[in-house]
């Protein structure tokens, strides 16, 4: 364990009155003071080993890289019924990251940049509502997240790179921040879903990826073993896998988010009745195994959007 200040040998300093008072009783003191601060550093390191998972409450947002705002509002805003809560400008004061609301506890952020990751995923963050104790446990589990800082919207967050190289971030949301400020506003009643049923990412080894989200956050698997449950939450996370080494298509494809949708067929040919919807990719319908209906949907990018029905 890594300490800010190391506890050393030192040369007790002369009390020139002979009593344990003036610099004497200052050394006790900051002796005691970094004794009491390598306990409670300690406490907290055992309590995360301890820790049967990392206090996630559910999926905060999914981070797509964009190659234009504009392109991206006419869709998200324009077609699928969601609003913009909040813009960050770049240096060259245009806008960077758009927070796109789906709900006070859940967001698409997007990033206009050139894709630097595979599928052109920017990340997929995770809520906790103790960062701290949640970054603990994953120091405790052995693995490397970046520092504590705010995010672009004034969050505490924090980042881990998962096996496949995504980057996976950690947010807590604060009553003061853009976030805060945004609650109860910027969701109107007609956008397609009001919240995120579970995000999935394509990865080149199945098990690593299971073990990695087992180690970091105390995922578990359940059904047909892609599928993770969220200790904190209804929400999953899912782990995509193909037999042959994915391309940059598959991982376009297989990186993506899904909103639930009572009622897809009603939602579908809601959508596709909108005069705009002849700009944008149909979207394709069908019906899995135990009859949920799904949708998938594409923005001017390629990005994936898939909506499912809840549980029957």
């Amino acid at each position: 364990m890594e300490m800010t200040e190391s506890i050393r040998t030192e040369t007790q300093p002369a009390d020139p009155a002979g009593s344990v008072t003036g610099s004497w009783g200052f050394w006790f003191m900051k002796r005691i003071l970094i004794l009491v601060a390598l306990i409670g550093m300690m406490a907290s390191t055992a309590m995360a080993a301890d820790a049967k998972d990392a206090g996630i409450v559910g999926i905060a947002h999914i981070g797509y890289y964009v190659s234009s705002m504009a392109k991206m509002r006419s869709y998200y805003e324009g077609f699928l019924g969601f609003q913009e809560a909040l813009a960050v400008k770049g240096e060259d004061g245009t806008d960077h990251v758009a927070y796109v609301k789906i709900n006070d506890q859940q967001y698409f952020v997007f990033f206009a940049a050139p894709p630097v990751n595979h599928g052109f995923i920017h990340d997929v963050a995770f809520q906790s509502n103790d960062v701290q104790a949640t970054r603990a446990f994953l120091v405790a589990a052995g693995l490397t997240p970046t520092g504590i800082a705010p995010d672009y919207a004034g969050d505490l967050a924090f980042s881990v790179t998962d096996e496949a190289g995504f980057t996976i971030e950690v947010v807590q949301y604060l009553p003061k921040s853009q976030t805060g400020l945004a609650r109860g506003k910027f969701m109107p009643a007609n956008r397609i879903s009001d919240h995120i049923d579970h995000v999935g990412l394509l990865t080149n080894d199945k098990q690593a990826a299971l073990d990695f989200y087992n180690k970091a956050f105390g995922f578990t698997t359940k059904g047909d073993g892609f599928r993770m449950s969220i200790a904190g939450s209804s929400q999953r996370f899912e782990v995509g896998f193909e037999r042959r080494p994915a391309t940059i298509d598959r991982f376009h494809f297989k990186d993506y988010i899904c909103l639930s949708n009572p009622d897809i067929s009603e939602a579908t040919a809601a959508l596709s009745a909108k005069p705009e919807a002849k700009n944008f990719t149909g979207i394709e319908s069908h019906s899995l195994g135990n009859g949920k209906k799904v949708a998938e949907l594409y923005d001017l990018d390629g990005n994936r959007v898939e909506m499912i029905e809840p549980g029957r």
